[in-house]
């Protein structure tokens, strides 16, 4: 089965659980693709609508997966048993429905070996509630496909804290190995975060003030990890 480059590098990151949980599967594609690359031994494919889960039983019978890869109808893990797998993936969701996802589970999360998780928006959030967790992030990914920025973070049990605000707000990983793509997004935000200013200057309101003071103490973060990439 041929991936997108997003739904790939999630894939990729799933690297020691034999197990996992697809939440919020849709088409079923990534269990699919770990278990036809022979990367795990069994899925459970979960989604909150019939028509999702419908959709991927039918690319799972598809494919004569259907002993390996299970589907169940629910909420974020309350499909999943505790211990039942050893790591979920969550993908493509809003980075506080994802907190809201593990965190309404904390003794099922807690019990997960491996979490691949690729939030689309609050990413700093997740991060910070990973840390919270006692979760570390292992490994994490910023990548540029069809003109949107994604982010794929791989966390494991693990004590973790970062002192920076920028390895929250972008990602340590991301800035150790000067990702491209994080440049890439730098640069655009850089230069939004210009206009958006000179607007609130102009402005001239207290609320614009405010506004304002918190975007420029932000734009000097995204200069500062620019310069170093």
């Amino acid at each position: 089965m041929e991936l997108s480059e997003r739904l790939k590098t999630v894939a990729s990151f799933v690297r020691t659980s034999r197990t996992i949980a697809d939440i919020g599967t849709d088409h079923g594609y990534i269990p699919i693709y770990l278990y036809g690359e022979g990367m795990i031994d069994s899925a459970i494919a979960c989604d909150i609508n019939k028509e999702p889960v419908r959709r991927a039983e039918c690319n799972i019978n598809a494919y004569r997966m259907g002993k390996h890869i299970e589907t169940r109808l629910g909420s974020g893990l309350e499909p999943i048993k505790k211990g039942e797998t050893e790591g979920a993936v969550i993908a493509g969701m809003g980075g506080m429905l994802i907190i809201d996802i593990l965190d309404e589970c904390r003794e099922k999360t807690g019990a997960l070996k491996e979490l691949v998780l690729q939030p689309q928006t609050d990413i700093d959030k997740v991060r910070r509630y990973l840390h919270s967790v006692s979760f570390r992030i292992d490994d994490e990914k910023m990548l540029l496909e069809d003109g949107i920025y994604y982010t794929v973070i791989r966390a494991v049990p693990g004590r973790e804290s970062y002192d920076s605000e920028a390895d929250y707000l972008f990602g340590r990983i991301n800035i150790e190995r000067k990702s491209p793509a994080l440049k890439g997004w730098l640069e655009k935000t850089i230069e939004k975060n210009k206009t958006i200013m000179k607007k609130l200057k102009e402005a001239g309101t207290d609320n614009s003030a405010a506004r304002l003071e918190k975007l420029e103490k932000y734009q000097q973060i995204c200069g500062e990890v620019y310069k170093c990439l």
